[in-house]
């Protein structure tokens, strides 16, 4: 048996129909949604737990026998229990359809339901609880196990708890049902998304060949913020790679995709800063770092973004800028558990601080961001981390070769802090 793979998924003119794969649908815990009750302290994560179980008891059952899953005084019970527990304002209607399917489980309506699991998943994700997320957002694709968008949806989360053995299969899963049931976004996504899986694994060679395959659906069926993404994505894939001015035509491209008006343009902006950073474009990427700090308020990406700055402005000889960056960086990961970001933006926070001979914090920060990406399984920063390491250690600090001035870069600086003046900031 031919086995399918994201690189590998049938394309247009071929004869064959592929089998929509299995998904992982477990990590290491114990038992099934685990993550719930260790992320949601007290009652209310008990109820999120039993709740999300109800749901995959529910989907795994077939219909024919659906009507028998609850005892009669579930529902009641379960009403009674959030009575006490006394849910936030945006759990109260999504939890109240897992009570009526307990009450009713023959007559529940699908989409009710999946958009219930889903609503209760952005609650969890807009509060950095990633593995309750990951968990009320797959059991909505598996009971709308046709839904492309969905199992996309379930890569996603499982990429960003670095669960990459999941997040692939669900990517792979998309990237079928997307081709079958013609949703091309979700197909395209599904390759961006395994492609940058991909990039944090260290395989450069087939994330671009993900990235080109997003880029050509999304040409193809004119997805134009899907081209504007792709196009991000091949810009990020060749600066992992050593690509200079090509990269920064690759960042122009996109730009001009997204439109200054997007608010995806500040990931963007961030790429590049963090791109010049590492030719020595200190200048340049210290000012788009700056504008960036506003617009950036999860944990994970305020990390990155201080990160950078404390970078940029310790190769641009800015100390009392590096010092401010590295005392907001180090108090927002002591406050937070959740380590998404945190190793890539210690890194950045060695590298400033070996640029201002300040060994004694290039070497805590590179300690700690390896053992971050040692914990996450993010093998390319390990990598970068040892080298940083061994290099403060020893006080040494390699000068690195400037990116030639150009047209484009002076071009680019401008627009990215016009846009970014202009959009609105982040919430927080």
């Amino acid at each position: 048996m031919t086995v399918v793979t994201p690189l590998t998924a049938r394309t247009p003119g071929s004869s064959r129909r592929p089998r929509v794969p299995p998904a992982i649908i477990r990590g290491s815990e114990a038992l099934p949604a685990l993550h719930v009750v260790d992320e949601i302290p007290g009652d209310l994560g008990v109820v999120l737990w039993r709740s999300v179980r109800n749901v995959l008891l529910w989907a795994h059952t077939p219909p024919e026998r659906r009507g028998m899953l609850f005892d009669e005084g579930a529902a009641a019970a379960r009403a009674a229990e959030l009575g006490r527990v006394q849910p936030d304002a945006e759990l109260v209607a999504p939890l109240s359809v897992i009570v009526a399917l307990l009450e009713a489980p023959e007559r529940v309506e699908v989409q009710r339901l999946v958009n219930a699991c889903r609503r209760i998943a952005a609650w969890a994700e807009g509060r950095g609880a990633l593995g309750t997320a990951l968990e009320y957002t797959q059991a909505a694709a598996l009971v709308r196990p046709d839904s492309a968008g969905l199992a996309f949806a379930v890569g996603r989360l499982a990429r960003r708890r670095a669960e990459y053995d999941r997040a692939e299969s669900w990517y792979m899963r998309a990237i079928v049902q997307g081709r079958q049931a013609g949703d091309w976004r979700s197909y395209s996504l599904a390759f961006s998304g395994i492609g940058n899986m991909y990039v944090r694994r260290g395989n450069f060679r087939l994330a671009r060949k993900a990235f080109v395959r997003s880029l050509r659906a999304a040409l193809r069926h004119h997805l134009r913020d899907v081209c504007a993404m792709a196009y991000h994505d091949l810009f990020a894939c060749e600066t992992d790679t050593g690509g200079g001015l090509e990269a920064s035509e690759l960042a122009a491209k996109a730009f001009r995709a997204y439109g200054p008006r997007n608010p995806r343009v500040s990931r963007l902006a961030y790429d590049v800063a963090y791109h010049w950073s590492h030719l020595a474009c200190f200048g340049p990427a210290a000012r788009i770092a700056r504008a960036l700090v506003p617009h950036f308020d999860a944990p994970a990406e305020k990390a990155l973004v201080l990160g950078l700055l404390a970078r940029s402005t310790g190769g641009d000889g800015d100390r009392e800028g590096f010092l401010q960056a590295a005392s907001e960086l180090e108090s927002l990961v002591a406050a937070n558990q959740e380590r998404e970001g945190f190793a890539a933006a210690l890194l950045g926070l060695s590298y400033g601080a070996a640029s201002i001979s300040d060994s004694e914090v290039a070497v805590r920060s590179a300690t700690l961001a390896l053992e971050i990406a040692t914990e996450r399984n993010e093998g390319r920063i390990r990598l970068l981390a040892e080298e940083a390491l061994e290099a403060a250690r020893a006080a040494q600090h390699t000068s690195e070769e400037a990116l030639p001035d150009s047209e484009i870069t002076r071009g680019l600086a401008d627009s990215f802090v016009r846009a970014l003046t202009r959009l609105p900031v982040a919430a927080g």
